[in-house]
């Protein structure tokens, strides 16, 4: 299970995975990524990747995935991005897919709610 929008009012644009996410359902999660950073029109924005309750990716989904975090953050208009995780194993994936250009001032990956919220709700600020 998946989805992805954008919400111009608080710019947020969000992507939620659950469960298992193949590699063919990354493919479609990145035309429906890349339709919602068209949506963001020029306005700044964060990224929440609701990852709770994802299974593990396998390489190629975990590549794909890392091709969705490097597009959205070669945006100008990207401020941060907050990966919201419920288990250890999924946060050491993330961990691996962050580029190296990521800072702490960039992506932040947790399990608390409200911390993920408040850091890329930030970025509208």
């Amino acid at each position: 299970m998946w989805f992805v929008e954008f919400d111009p009012a608080s710019q947020v644009l969000t992507l939620r995975l659950k469960a298992q996410v193949s590699s063919a359902n990354l493919r479609q999660i990145m035309r429906a990524h890349a339709h919602a950073l068209a949506a963001t029109g020029g306005l700044g924005f964060g990224v929440l990747a609701d990852l709770r309750g994802l299974s593990p990716l396998d390489r190629e989904a975990a590549n794909l995935f890392t091709d969705i975090k490097r597009a959205g953050a070669a945006m100008p208009t990207f401020k941060r991005r907050a990966v919201l995780v419920d288990s250890p194993t999924i946060a050491l994936q993330q961990k691996r897919t962050s580029m190296e250009s990521d800072t702490t001032a960039q992506e932040i990956i947790t399990s608390d709610e409200q911390e993920a919220l408040t850091f890329v709700r930030a970025a509208a600020s």
